[in-house]
């Protein structure tokens, strides 16, 4: 996905030089933001389920996206992961009893959430609703949580 320039930008940013002083300060409040709050709900989700963030997002968009299964190269796309990343996450999953992997037509592959998949994820679910809330939206006015919600419709545009 390619976001083009927004009419206001600094010109700067359509330049190949590198990033100004003020891009990179948005650069990294933005690297710094998620990672922070991904590294919070992540830990809360690990020290009360044992699954890590990936095993936790990756069970979720089985369950809420595929019904408990999916083609991997279609999960792949939902995760924005490449297939090298996926299929070694899945191989540890697999590995865990989290989720099978089912063979059909020769090469594609499909994803199953497990019955111990399914109980993990049902015991994580509060964990991270509850993680998400505290670690962000009560940070947060509902006038910053619709700004968030309106930059990443934005940002989230394809060509």
């Amino acid at each position: 996905m390619i976001c083009q320039p927004r009419v206001g930008m600094l010109s700067a940013a359509m330049s190949t030089k590198g990033l100004s002083p003020r891009e990179l300060r948005v650069w990294h409040a933005f690297l710094l933001m998620g990672e922070d709050v991904l590294g919070r709900v992540g830990r809360d989700i690990a020290q009360a389920t044992g699954l890590s963030g990936p095993e936790f997002g990756v069970l979720s968009r089985l369950s809420a996206i595929g019904k408990g299964e999916m083609r991997q190269q279609a999960l792949a796309r939902v995760m924005t992961w490449d297939k090298s990343r996926l299929s070694h996450q899945l191989t540890r999953m697999q590995q865990r009893g989290l989720v099978d992997r089912r063979y059909a037509n020769g090469n594609t592959v499909f994803v199953v959430l497990t019955k111990l998949g399914r109980v993990k994820l049902e015991a994580a679910r509060p964990i991270h609703a509850e993680s998400v809330r505290r670690n962000l939206l009560l940070r947060l006015t509902p006038e910053q949580v619709d700004t968030i919600v309106r930059l990443s419709n934005l940002l989230g545009e394809e060509d």
